[in-house]
């Protein structure tokens, strides 16, 4: 049961953790949830606003509303988990995030190596896996233990000579150069070892190989594009600022790859991409493939998926991620009550029953503090995606039923004035904000770290100075 929020000063200034689901980019993610905050009194700044007014909006953005936002790293369409949120002053402290440590969980399907190391791509090659047994992984996780030297896939963002390394991959051109390698920090241990399902019911995994394979040219390529990455070391990674043909930008898809090449060169994880194809289903057993979770903690800069995809080439039978999820970014983590919050039905109107007064009534003027170098961080996990697609789904009813209301207000003979006072876009966001707080905004409140403000509450003098 959420307990009463503290109200912070108005609007909102910080950082709060949302919980992304695997599908839509991050990017959509937030695209989903801006009507909402830019429709909720913890948000709106009426004297921005007035300000913004007169100023042009050259971006695609929610400044001229009233309202900035942005993440402190996205992650990719198949990875889910902690995505961190900042607004207004709080887009300024976005980047720490880029340079924190990370944690994530991963699950790998034996046996099947794609192009870009995950079950969105195509098929590279696949190998027989009946041989891989927990142990054999405990084993191997030894070599992806502490500082690892790890070359950037070539399917990430990283650029060079101011190109993203994925478009070269896309459009089947040969780098101009080795992608030079990168040491990471990483701890990871496995957690569980789980054959695939035989029987509905038996607790096996579920997960499948791609079934979109590469053309035999679309093979020779990527082989080609495989051997450049594999030369990587030849051209060590030089410190942020002085190499300007590499841009240190990353997508940071909450996953970041890894392979493990030895200062000495000793190990080099690049697979045998001229093995023959293997059947999913094994001829030996008549079973599908294991999946392994490993748990890991890493650097800024790592590539997870590169990690998962390594242990299957150092295992002998290659793997890809079908699974990613990020569960910890700096002090934001995934894991709190928000499970029990998902899984109740009633969560909703437990919720509202709790938060009946209206917004002002809620322990009102206690403003939540943090430093501007050190934030503290929340301690009851990310906000839970249900409690957003309810949220969303309850603007959608209200929109449409204040439509209907108005059209029948019209019908009745109302006249144009009364029409105005009660249906302008003014009225209706003062009704909705009359009432007490909705179940997502306490959910951010309870989660929010609130960031300073200058005393002038970072309004400029002039309507075209900039407000943040």
């Amino acid at each position: 049961m959420p307990k009463s929020p503290s109200m912070p000063a108005l609007p909102l200034n910080g950082l709060f953790p949302i919980a992304k689901p695997s599908g839509p980019s991050s990017m959509k993610v937030i695209d989903s949830i801006t009507s909402l905050l830019l429709e909720s009194k913890l948000f709106d700044d009426p004297e921005k606003r007035k300000h913004a007014r007169f100023q042009k909006n050259k971006k695609k953005n929610t400044a001229h509303l009233g309202l900035k936002i942005g993440q402190g790293g996205t992650l990719d369409p198949l990875a889910d988990g902690v995505l961190v949120i900042g607004v207004n002053r709080g887009t300024k402290h976005l980047n720490r995030f880029l340079e924190c440590t990370k944690e994530y969980e991963s699950i790998g399907l034996l046996g099947c190596i794609t192009t870009s190391m995950d079950s969105d791509d195509p098929v590279l090659s696949t190998s027989s896996w009946e041989h891989v047994t927990r142990e054999d992984i405990e084993k191997v996780l030894d070599r992806f233990r502490g500082e690892i030297d790890q070359v950037p896939p070539i399917f990430s963002a990283l650029k060079m000579d101011g190109k993203p390394l994925y478009e070269y991959a896309r459009e089947s051109k040969p780098l101009p150069r080795p992608i030079p390698t990168r040491k990471c920090q990483v701890s990871i241990e496995l957690i569980d070892f789980k054959p695939a399902s035989v029987t509905p019911g038996d607790d096996g995994h579920q997960y499948k190989w791609p079934t979109k394979k590469l053309s035999e040219d679309e093979k020779k390529v990527f082989r080609k594009l495989t051997d450049i990455v594999s030369q990587a070391g030849t051209e060590p990674s030089k410190p942020k600022g002085t190499n300007p043909t590499i841009s240190e930008e990353s997508a940071f898809n909450g996953d970041v790859p890894e392979s493990k090449q030895a200062e000495t060169k000793k190990e080099s994880f690049v697979p045998d991409l001229e093995k023959p194809d293997y059947p999913e289903i094994s001829p030996i057993n008549g079973l599908r493939p294991p999946t392994f979770t490993v748990k890991m903690t890493v650097s800024s800069g790592t590539y997870v998926r590169s990690i998962v995809h390594d242990i299957g080439v150092a295992l002998g039978c290659g793997a890809h991620v079908v699974k990613l999820t990020r569960t910890r970014q700096g002090e934001f983590s995934l894991y709190g009550d928000e499970k029990v919050l998902a899984a109740s039905a009633s969560a909703s109107e437990d919720i509202k029953s709790k938060t009946e007064a209206p917004l002002e009534q809620i322990n009102p003027g206690t403003d939540a503090k943090a430093e501007e170098e050190e934030i503290p961080g929340p301690t009851n996990g990310s906000i839970p995606w249900p409690v957003w697609e309810r949220a969303i789904k309850e603007r959608e009813e209200t929109i449409k039923a204040e439509k209907q209301e108005k059209e029948e207000a019209i019908m009745s003979g109302m006249s144009a004035e009364e029409i105005h006072t009660n249906y302008s876009p003014e009225a209706i966001k003062q009704r909705r904000y009359e009432g007490g707080l909705r179940e997502w905004e306490v959910e951010v409140l309870r989660r929010f770290v609130s960031v300073p403000v200058p005393p002038n509450g970072g309004h400029g003098e002039g309507h075209g100075k900039k407000q943040y």
